[in-house]
């Protein structure tokens, strides 16, 4: 009587003796696998590769005289197999009747075929049912594209290598992690708890868009979960206590645009988007959504209309120049009593959602900063400016002045600048033109901007020896742009003024309104 076992297991360790494999047999019919295969060491190492292990593997030999490509495995060896550290395989080998393999396949416990049975013995495991693995099976199947090919010692070792890879060390390293994360994508526990009256679930709700800190709850009970399977009996088993939820991620990230109406270009913002868990269960009336921007925070019912806001542009808070001017401008459109706002939520993955929020009169002027704020977005842009220049309300409240004089600047008739000076020294002829080179700078929240300006026109004398500029031009020679921690040497500034004298001591008797020997 053929004994179809043991021609296997001879055909596969002939294979392995062939190409220098050594098939070590298992001699307990308990462990899962057939044969414990080691690889020779490679007769070619590097100084790097001198510390390696050499090759090793578990196989499950099984031969058959049918082709139906399938074998019924039981799930205790299966699990022998695939929580064994080193690389496992079955190899199939069809005889079809004959004396000689016909065919071979080598199926790898992949990934894929880890996380199967898994699953399987989870499913048993959690079950009413008796979960005696040595009686449970699960089908393996196998095709063409586990052919070994060509049929002999060279063609399964081939076949080993190909998914061990270069390193068994690697290999190792990620079936363990796989292993230890498989089925737990969707979260590694389930919750179940109870909280009574409207409020405490308005709070819940608050809770998990990250509102609230906890709220109370009754009757809790926590279950471990693997792929989405609860097991039986409850890790925490408690009557009441407070729950929260300190690590709440947003659903979604994109941006939130405010327009005064639906064709107009409207204020983006860069925001997080946030959706309870719990929407899908409660009233549509309780419903909640949140939008947390960098300086901005909205809940709003999609269903009801219902929207609340609340903005953080004070002590502490800094943002970039645009964004602040953006951010302003957003909170004049809603300190206007009887007026809507369109709201677009983008959000990455989700449709686009629209909603109107109400504006009301709140007594807050703002208007000030705006101007200010638009004179240093535009000093920006004069300047070229690429690096982040980011400014605080009380800067912004502070050198307002300042900021829209030094725009104020750029483009001015030249006869709006009024000069008045007297002359140190010998030298001065006020018949002939006078240029007179100013020093003017502004800081702009974490940056100092500054120009220096030469107005060139007649000259009237005044009392007491003094002149006054009746101007005629206005010249921009240099611009400065230097970060407040950052220091304008004296000497650099001298430099540029001197070169700025000399272009215009030909034409013009120079004034300059500019102390050198004072230090930056």
């Amino acid at each position: 009587m053929r004994d179809l076992g043991l021609m296997g297991e001879s055909t596969f360790s002939l294979w392995c003796a062939d190409v220098g494999l050594i098939p070590n047999g298992s001699q307990i019919d308990k462990t899962g696998w057939d044969f414990f295969v080691e690889f020779p060491f490679s007769s070619e190492i590097s100084t790097h590769e001198i510390h390696k292990s050499a090759f090793e593997c578990k196989v499950q030999v099984k031969a058959t005289d049918k082709n139906q490509r399938k074998l019924p495995i039981t799930l205790s060896n299966l699990r022998r197999l695939i929580t064994a550290q080193m690389p496992a395989f079955f190899v199939f080998i069809e005889f079809d009747g004959k004396e000689v393999a016909q065919r071979a396949f080598v199926v790898h416990v992949d990934d894929d075929l880890i996380s199967k049975v898994l699953k399987r013995l989870h499913q048993v495991d959690q079950s009413d049912s008796d979960n005696n693995f040595n009686k449970r099976k699960m089908t393996i199947n196998y095709d063409e594209s586990h052919a070994i090919e060509p049929l002999n010692g060279a063609g399964l070792k081939e076949r080993f290598l190909s998914y061990i890879g270069g390193s068994v060390e690697e290999y190792i390293a990620i079936k363990k992690s796989h292993l230890e994360s498989t089925g737990y994508e969707n979260g590694f526990a389930q919750m179940t708890f109870t909280t009574g009256g409207e409020e405490n679930l308005k709070a819940l709700i608050d809770v998990s868009l990250g509102i609230e800190k906890q709220v109370e709850i009754s009757k809790f009970k926590g279950f471990d979960t693997r792929f989405g399977i609860k097991n039986k009996s409850p890790f925490v088993d408690s009557e009441g206590g407070k729950l929260e939820m300190p690590n709440v991620q947003p659903t979604a990230d994109g941006k939130i645009r405010f327009k005064e109406d639906k064709l107009s270009s409207g204020l983006s913002f860069v925001a997080k988007l946030y959706n309870s868990p719990f929407n899908a269960m409660v009233p549509d009336s309780l419903k909640k959504m949140r939008v947390e921007g960098e300086f901005f925070d909205l809940t709003f019912n999609p269903y009801t209309g219902f929207a609340s806001y609340s903005f953080s542009i004070g002590e502490g808070v800094r943002l970039e120049v645009k964004k602040f001017r953006d951010a302003v401008k957003l909170l004049n459109h809603l300190n206007s009593s009887g007026t809507k706002l369109f709201a677009e939520f983008l959000f990455e993955s989700l449709p686009k959602l629209e909603f109107k929020v109400g504006c009301s009169e709140q007594g807050f002027d703002f208007s000030d900063e705006l101007q200010s704020l638009e004179c240093a977005v535009r000093i920006l842009s004069d300047f070229e400016v690429n690096d982040i220049v980011d400014i605080s309300l009380e800067e912004i409240s502070r050198h307002g002045s300042s900021i829209c004089q030094m725009h104020s600047i750029s483009g001015s008739d030249p006869s709006l600048f009024k000069v008045e000076f007297d002359v140190e020294g010998d030298g001065y002829d006020p018949l002939k033109p006078t240029a007179c080179i100013f020093l003017v700078t502004t800081p702009i929240g974490s940056h100092v901007f500054g120009v220096i300006l030469v107005l060139t026109g007649k000259v009237e004398s005044i009392e007491n020896g003094r002149f006054r500029l009746i101007s005629d031009n206005v010249v921009i020679e240099q611009k400065i742009v230097s970060e407040r921690d950052s220091t304008i040497s004296n000497e650099d500034l001298v430099s540029a003024v001197e070169r700025i004298e000399l272009k215009y001591e030909s034409d013009f008797s120079v004034v300059t309104m500019f102390d050198k020997s004072a230090n930056k």
